[in-house]
């Protein structure tokens, strides 16, 4: 590994791994500031190296280690879902199967439980047929937008969380998915609405058309507005640490109007010189503004 990878490793560990130090630092000016992370998991792959079984502790340890108040996953089977919430135990979940809605990888919400209410929650399919499980334009594979509507026991704030995973293959199928996504009005409750965050593997960089889509919506990308931004440029590390998708980001956390950000990293965690996942995650201290 190079010395700028590891000195890129140990920045972004410093930072946003120190979770302690870090929420209370996001905290500190306002007690409504909340964490979000975004992870692309990589599903359980009999051929991986490393395989689920020896990545999973370290996950569990890094996820636990940032301790995120909103984590979204991506290419999560259910039985890593399931592993993953019995080691999270203070945390909600909520994410349907993009196959039938049982099987098949999920999108999936986890929320702290003594922080957030769930109101609604709700999955779409990125298709011409959005409420039943369907594979849309030239996808590969069906793709799902888990949405949930959540509550801040704190203040009553609302928040309309999304969590996406665009397809690898289908140009116009990340196009329409970006409609799809950030077309959505923001949730509703009790004549209240809510600020929106959109998470997830979008598949696409920030010079494409998905991505411009998204941005036009009002949503901003966490990173471009970070006052702080800490980790390699690119977010893809084909299980090789020393790789970053030559510098573009496919892995992104979008804000809508009424939240700024306060810091943004892409921890590179690893274990034996072994990355944790095929993805960095992505984090993002996030704080409300003009209350």
């Amino acid at each position: 590994m190079t010395l700028a990878r590891t000195v890129s490793a140990l920045i972004a560990a410093a930072v946003l791994s120190a979770a302690p130090v870090a929420q209370a630092a996001a905290g500190a000016g306002d007690p409504a500031a909340f964490r979000v992370m975004s992870y692309n998991i990589r599903f359980d792959g009999p051929s991986d190296n490393p395989l689920w079984s020896e990545r999973r502790p370290h996950m569990a340890d890094q996820i636990a280690f940032l301790d995120p108040d909103l984590l979204g996953l991506q290419e999560a089977l259910p039985h890593q879902v399931a592993w993953l919430a019995e080691q999270l135990p203070g945390y909600d979940r909520y994410g349907l199967g993009r196959d039938d809605g049982l099987a098949g990888e999920a999108a999936t919400l986890f929320w702290r439980r003594d922080r957030y209410e769930r109101l609604r929650a709700e999955t779409f399919w990125c298709s011409p047929t959005p409420d039943r499980p369907s594979k849309g334009w030239d996808a590969a594979y069906p793709r799902t937008v888990t949405r949930v509507l959540l509550r801040d026991r704190r203040d009553g704030r609302l928040l309309d969380v999304r969590n996406t995973h665009f397809d690898h293959v289908g140009v116009v199928a990340r196009e329409q998915c970006a409609e799809l996504v950030s077309g959505l009005a923001p949730a509703e409750a009790d004549g209240a609405a809510a600020e929106v965050v959109l998470m997830g593997d979008f598949n696409t960089g920030p010079d494409t058309a998905p991505y411009r889509r998204i941005v036009a919506s009002g949503l901003r990308d966490a990173r471009a507005i970070s006052p702080t931004d800490f980790g390699p440029a690119g977010t893809f590390n084909a299980f090789d640490i020393a790789k970053d998708n030559e510098g573009v980001a496919i892995d992104h956390i979008f804000v809508g109007p009424g939240l700024a950000v306060e810091r943004f990293a892409v921890p590179t965690d690893s274990f034996g010189g072994r990355v944790i996942s095929d993805h960095f995650p992505v984090v993002a201290d996030v704080v409300p503004v003009g209350r």
